[in-house]
């Protein structure tokens, strides 16, 4: 019985550090741009690896205000090799105003290398975003109409 809890005490240890080595290294941001009233509404999101080499990514849009809706619900994103980031412009379209958030998974696939070789995984992250439309700028007293 004894054997036993240290063996699993030990491979929970080992997980733990395997966990710890593999971490996800994709990085991504998303923003959209405020919008007077209803209409389209840009957003933009990037993404960037931490350890490895961003090789492949896409934006899957995972929830929206009421408000608003996508006009695609996966984009592909352009990779820019010189840098080593990817970036994807999402668009929704809004039939009134209102205040809320999109939700993206940002998904990619980074590869690394090491002495064994290259070897390449899928990695996502979802990010949200302020969806604005119609609002008064902060400090401008009262709503919009």
């Amino acid at each position: 019985m004894k054997n036993t809890v240290v063996l699993g005490a030990a491979l929970v240890l080992l997980l733990a550090g395997s966990a710890q080595a593999e971490a996800p290294s994709l990085v991504a941001t998303l923003q959209c741009a405020p919008a007077a009233g209803p209409g389209r509404i840009v957003c933009e999101l990037t993404a960037h690896s931490r350890v490895g080499k961003l090789v492949w990514s896409d934006a899957l849009v995972v929830g929206t205000p009421a408000f608003a809706r996508p006009l695609r619900a996966r984009v592909v994103a352009t990779d820019n090799p010189a840098n080593g980031t990817a970036s994807a412009k999402l668009a929704l379209v809004a039939v009134s105003s209102g205040s809320g958030v999109l939700e993206v998974a940002a998904r990619a696939v980074i590869c690394r290398e090491s002495a064994a070789g290259s070897r390449c995984t899928p990695e996502w992250v979802r990010v949200r975003a302020a969806v604005e439309v119609g609002q008064t700028a902060p400090g401008a007293g009262g709503e919009a109409p």
